[in-house]
């Protein structure tokens, strides 16, 4: 419990402020700066010192009182208006607050009182303010580690895979028997699938975590990593593309998958559509979200790919007549390995509908975007579909 601690060489005087106060908080009286010093604990939450005290005045104990506990309020009571003395108390924050002699018990109850509940709200604000920067300690303790395994995680499939694929395809040149050949395509198949994951593991690294999403957009992220860093220069200084024709390879790549699901995959992408970056990192974003529509739209369905361009900005929109995103998770989407698919929906089948994935293709296609000076946004309706748009600066082709 709080409790005030009441210094006075006057023993009468010292009695009589102890009474006053006993009705606030539990009182330890001393009769000297020195007995006040061992009686300074953590449970003192205020000081009423007199002034005029032989060897210490009371404004210098107070001094001593705010050095070694700034949260405990300090009162200082006088029988002499010594104002030079006393406003530079108040000035450099040794006093909270001045009563002189004769002081009315009412006004020091209310001064003690309101110095004790000020001391344990701003003890409780520290305590809070300690507890969140732990928990931030901790979560950044624990992203680190995260990203440490999934680096690690993703250099050790890579070397078995690239051996996986090797001998898949010379498999295929000894021109195996006919009935070998779809076992052959589907290796293929599911290594380049693997091949994806991996590659989204080493994106996310590289470029870097992302800032949490807002609920209704995802923007770029505000904190970067070195890598991410690095990795905006390095966009920064790419080539000039055409992002029309990384729009074509991507529908080509993903016609396959939605001819399997009989999904109606319609591409609206003008033949030119300049603009500036690392066209592999670019093809891997617009496949993510292709992927992510694949996989959230039942069979039947329609995946449209729109490009357009405006002065500023260059859109390439993904729309999808799926199931839609639940506006309760909209504003984790795109959160590293976050899935709004259940566990118990997951599916071996990566393409299947409602597979989930592992939870990085739009995180890895917005920190693509950002890496380029974009972002990724989308807009979703629940049982009527998604469309997420990748957006670029434009660029204007020469003239």
């Amino acid at each position: 419990m709080p409790s005030v601690l009441c210094v006075d060489d006057d023993r009468a005087a010292l009695a009589t402020v102890t009474r006053a106060l006993r009705a606030i908080a539990p009182v330890v009286a001393a009769s000297s700066a020195a007995e006040a010093r061992a009686a300074l604990g953590p449970e003192i939450a205020a000081v009423v010192s007199d002034h005029r005290m032989p060897g210490t005045s009371g404004a210098a104990f107070l001094a001593e009182v705010r050095a070694r506990d700034a949260t405990i309020g300090r009162i200082l009571l006088t029988a002499y208006v010594d104002a030079e003395v006393l406003m530079r108390a108040i000035n450099e924050g040794h006093v909270h607050r001045y009563l002189t002699k004769p002081w009315d018990p009412r006004e020091l109850r209310a001064a003690v009182g309101q110095a004790v509940a000020g001391a344990e709200a701003e003890r409780e604000r520290r305590r809070l303010a300690a507890e969140i920067a732990d928990a931030y300690a901790r979560l950044r303790a624990v992203d680190e580690m995260k990203t440490r395994v999934v680096t690690l995680a993703a250099h050790e499939l890579r070397t078995p895979l690239h051996v996986l694929a090797g001998t898949v395809e010379a498999l295929a040149a000894l021109a195996p028997a006919e009935e070998a050949r779809p076992l052959v395509e589907t290796a293929r198949r599911n290594l380049a699938w693997l091949g994806r994951s991996v590659r989204a593991m080493t994106d996310l690294a590289r470029f870097g975590r992302a800032a949490p999403p807002a609920a209704d957009a995802l923007a770029p992220g505000a904190r970067a990593t070195s890598s991410a860093t690095e990795a905006r220069a390095a966009a920064a200084s790419a080539a000039p593309l055409c992002l029309g024709a990384l729009a074509r390879r991507a529908l080509e790549e993903v016609a396959p998958l939605c001819a399997a699901r009989r999904l109606t995959l319609t591409a609206e992408v003008p033949e030119r559509v300049p603009a500036r970056g690392n066209a592999d990192d670019l093809q891997h974003a617009l496949m993510h979200l292709l992927l992510n529509a694949v996989r959230f739209t039942p069979d039947g369905g329609r995946i449209t790919v729109a490009v357009d361009t405006s002065a500023a900005v260059t859109r390439v929109r993904v729309t999808d007549t799926g199931i839609g995103i639940p506006a309760a998770v909209r504003g984790r989407i795109g959160e590293p390995f976050f899935t709004a698919t259940p566990l118990d929906h997951h599916r071996s089948d990566p393409i299947a509908f409602r597979s989930g994935g592992i939870g990085l293709g739009v995180a890895v296609a917005r920190a693509i975007a950002a890496a380029h000076g974009g972002r990724v946004t989308f807009e979703s309706e629940e049982r009527r579909g998604t469309t997420f748009v990748l957006e670029l600066p434009a660029l204007e082709p020469p003239t």
